[in-house]
């Protein structure tokens, strides 16, 4: 396996992608403007009137078409997959314009929502790419960005169960997929994770292989070939393993902290091939392997998840494995998270037209890969990635200032992490975004590193102020 992750795979490189110098340019400095300011104000972000002109007119130049910008992505992520075992995480997002559809131009790359009433939104499917081992995340495997036609028949008109997987949107799961393969091709192994919405036969008839695997939360209760329900076989396995983890807050939910006695079971299965895909070039069944994860005792909402995988599963620690892996999807809700509300805030963006838009979220997705590096990196034994990996020189010689200051008087506040690991600026990030630095607290959240390396780049410019004063 490849344990070295070349930092340079983390930097835009836009030589060559719109043939014209100047445009490549403006790009790179885009992003890093977006990776020292999160934000989708162009006006804020911006020193001068001059650059925030500049920056409109590359959002707005034709030249520049989204699929260049995903391009220039997903082949430094190809350049990261040599060797390595990859989970590839997938979901989708809506980005919800209407605040602004007196802004919009309309035929500018947006549609109708989930909401039928509302028809200023595009949205967001992307594949992000995590290593296995680590869950340190690398990139983008593809972004897939889509509107829905204002004019678009309902699901009856259509004639869903009639069309085809490529006429549906649900072909997202197998388009990102499949495109996916193509970028990671050097990979050892991939696993692509998918939630309820991914459990499609199609899917599980045209994407595992020996390299590819899926696992998806089970949407369904498939008929088996020998007759029995999906759930009841389930159901039914002995329990292989038991296990307790902790369940954190999460208020939107109404979710309180709480510890969860998990038991899994496991089974090996064939499901069915539905009777509207009969006659159609699918296999009569397909062979994969079905884990139940349910929390016992008398508690609201508790975690029961079935998942699906052609991973083989034979024992516990198979079989817990994969509840890990599936685990990793937190970090894509994360990634919406970061780009929407207190975040990036794109929703808020002041660009008038949706294709505009639309390349902007492109270029702010590499941008925020870091706070979800920070993020992880705080719960990792070794402290994630190299620090130089992510940061830059003059922002370490500012952390390591940050850093004597930030120091508490008591062990519990005190940064005792290796400072040439992620961890340890996290820490000095957090610190600056509110953060106390008690363990007791738990560990930072995405919003507030995104505030706290707001504040730090700040503090950056601040010093190379003070040098530029103090040279002339």
């Amino acid at each position: 396996m490849n344990d070295n992750i070349d930092p340079i795979g983390f930097f835009p490189d836009y030589t060559g992608c719109f043939n014209d110098i100047r445009l490549e340019r403006r790009a790179k400095q885009l992003w890093r403007t977006l990776s020292l300011h999160p934000g989708s104000s162009i006006r804020k972000m911006s020193k001068s009137t001059a650059e925030q002109k500049a920056y409109y007119r590359l959002l707005n130049n034709e030249r520049i078409e989204e699929d260049q910008l995903i391009r220039e992505t997903t082949v430094r992520m190809s350049q990261l997959a040599k060797g390595r075992h990859l989970l590839c995480v997938q979901d989708t997002s809506e980005i919800n314009m209407n605040d602004h559809k007196s802004r919009l131009k309309p035929d500018s790359g947006i549609g109708r929502s989930d909401k039928s009433d509302v028809s200023n939104c595009f949205k967001l499917h992307p594949g992000l790419v995590l290593d296995a081992t680590n869950l340190t995340p690398l990139g983008y495997s593809h972004i897939k960005l889509f509107h829905r036609p204002e004019d678009m028949p309902d699901k009856k008109e259509r004639g869903k169960l009639k069309q085809s997987i490529q006429d549906k949107e649900s072909y997202k799961w197998i388009e990102v997929a499949q495109k996916s393969k193509e970028v990671l091709k050097d990979a050892e192994t991939v696993t692509f994770i998918e939630d309820r919405e991914g459990d499609i036969f199609e899917q599980f008839a045209l994407i595992p292989d020996e390299k590819h695997h899926l696992l998806v939360r089970s949407k369904a209760n498939r008929n088996l070939i020998d007759g029995v329900k999906l759930y009841d076989a389930i159901v039914a396995a002995p329990v292989s393993g038991s296990y307790t983890i902790e369940i954190p807050t999460d208020k939107r939910k109404k979710q309180y902290k709480r510890e969860a006695n998990i038991e899994l079971r496991f089974i090996s299965c064939s499901i069915k091939c539905p009777r509207h895909l009969e006659n159609k070039g699918y296999p009569p069944s397909i062979s994969i392997n079905c884990i139940s994860v349910k929390e016992i005792g008398k508690v609201t909402n508790p975690v029961n998840w079935r998942l699906l995988t052609t991973h083989n599963i034979e024992n516990y620690e198979q079989a817990l494995l994969m509840v890990s892996f599936y685990s990793a999807r937190w970090y894509i809700e994360q990634l919406f998270r970061i780009l929407k509300g207190q975040g990036f805030g794109i929703e808020d963006a002041e660009l008038e037209s949706g294709w505009a838009i639309r390349k902007l979220i492109i270029i702010q997705m590499t941008a925020l890969l870091k706070i979800i590096q920070m993020n992880i990196a705080y719960s990792q034994v070794e402290g994630g990635l190299p620090i130089e990996d992510v940061f830059e020189t003059e922002q370490i010689e500012v952390l390591h200032l940050l850093n004597k200051k930030l120091q508490g008087k008591t062990f519990k506040l005190q940064n005792h992490n290796n400072p040439e690991r992620l961890k340890w600026a996290t820490w000095i990030v957090a610190r600056l975004g509110g953060w106390k630095g008690y363990e007791s607290q738990g560990p930072p959240g995405v919003i507030l590193l995104l505030r706290g390396l707001d504040r730090l780049n700040y503090i950056v410019e601040g010093t190379r102020l003070v040098k530029d004063v103090g040279t002339r």
